[in-house]
């Protein structure tokens, strides 16, 4: 008998994820070629009956709602035409399903979800903030942080009918994520890496990494996803950090400043798209080479007299971005391993990024993301300058001052 509930449970989980997939594929193709970051979900883990993590003098609750209000008001300020949800503005209870609902209905461009981090009672409190993303690449450590983030759903009257017999508390019910590939694993690593650099260079929290966990909160959403454990509330200097006023404005404009850089960015990617998406033709191929004379006249005058030294132009590439890692991966997933020109490039101390498709015109490049997004749907152009990675808008902006 247990082994026909587990097989018939197997089968439910499969008919959710095919679900879900064809969910994520649906919003997927309306914002694929949007114009604009214009929707942010933001989503204050806990609250209400819910108080999350405890302190010793605070509610991870309280702490999030306050931080999450701040860095919305932030983002309305400076971004008057980007709409900011909140899944909850005040002290409420939100089932974890809704959360997603809440994010789907909206077709929002992002999803970011603010908790405070803990350990088991009795067990030494680290510090330091860490991001995660939907993921089954993960230690014992992160299906711990799964299972507490997870565990909300309990508190939900009918949650073993809504979650289709789902336990956070039993391996085997995250067979379910095992079925599942993240259509926006590589847009929530980057804004993932972007909050990670704020967060240590801007707040000065240790850094924990980027990580992978089976998070419902993260699953039930058709965007890119992240949910931030700013710090942790059972450790004493934490706890006095994250909930004082300085602490949360450090932690909100971290977050903030990490929306700006993602945002940025988004809108790079498709500024050379036309309104039918089909690519803006540009001079962008470069000027072939003057010849020159094998002989040499010393006493030939200089070709430039009387003027400042010319700065040799910078090397402008196009390429496509496939992917992102926190570290160096040399096992690459069957989707990358088709690209026999797959190159790794080190952006930072902490993240590595996947290229293909080298050229030095952006047409070009268009033209192979289009073939490599049949494979690879989060797939973008980016330019190499001098071995650094950047927007391909700062490609195309060197090459028209040429």
């Amino acid at each position: 008998m247990a082994k026909v509930n587990i097989f018939f449970r197997t089968c439910i989980f499969l008919c959710i994820a095919v679900q879900l997939l064809l969910q994520a594929e649906t919003i997927h193709a309306q914002n694929d070629h949007a114009s604009a970051l214009k929707k942010v979900v933001i989503d204050p883990g806990h609250g209400g009956i819910d108080p999350g993590a405890l302190g010793a003098k605070t509610k991870e609750k309280d702490i999030v709602l306050d931080i999450s209000l701040r860095l919305g008001k932030m983002i309305r300020e400076k971004f008057p035409d980007v709409e900011v949800i909140y899944t909850r503005d005040s002290d409420k209870f939100i089932e974890l399903h809704e959360r997603g609902n809440i994010a789907n209905k909206a077709h929002a461009n992002l999803f970011i979800s603010i908790h405070a981090n803990s350990v088991k009672k009795g067990s030494k409190c680290p510090s330091g903030a860490e991001i995660f993303v939907l993921g089954n690449k993960g230690s014992a450590a992160n299906m711990e942080v799964a299972k507490l983030e997870n565990s909300v759903i309990l508190l939900e009257s009918d949650y073993s009918t809504r979650y289709e017999g789902f336990d956070p508390n039993k391996s085997e019910s995250y067979i379910i994520f095992s079925l599942m590939q993240n259509s926006y694993l590589n847009q929530s690593l980057d804004f993932a890496a972007e909050i990670q650099n704020q967060f240590k260079n801007s707040a000065q929290r240790i850094d924990r990494g980027i990580k992978q966990a089976n998070l419902l909160v993260l699953w039930k959403t058709a965007m890119p996803s992240v949910l931030v454990e700013i710090g942790f509330i059972c450790n004493p200097g934490e706890e006095k950090f994250i909930s004082s006023a300085a602490g949360k404005n450090k932690i909100a404009s971290s977050i903030f400043e990490a929306f700006c850089s993602h945002k940025s960015k988004i809108e790079d990617r498709s500024s050379f798209l036309s309104t039918d998406n089909t690519p803006i033709k540009t001079d962008s191929a470069p000027s072939k080479p003057q010849p020159t004379t094998a002989k040499t006249n010393h006493q030939t005058k200089p070709a430039i007299q009387n003027s400042k030294t010319v700065t040799p132009k910078p090397k402008v590439e196009f390429c496509i971005q496939i992917g992102t890692s926190s570290k160096p991966v040399d096992n690459y997933p069957d989707s990358y391993k088709k690209y026999k020109d797959l190159e790794r490039i080190q952006a930072s101390e902490n993240l590595f990024k996947y290229i293909v498709g080298r050229t030095a015109d952006y047409v070009t490049a268009q033209e192979t993301l289009d073939k490599v997004r049949a494979n690879i749907k989060d797939a973008f152009v980016v330019c190499i300058v001098d071995g650094k990675i950047l927007p391909a808008a700062e490609g195309q902006k060197m090459l028209n001052n040429k």
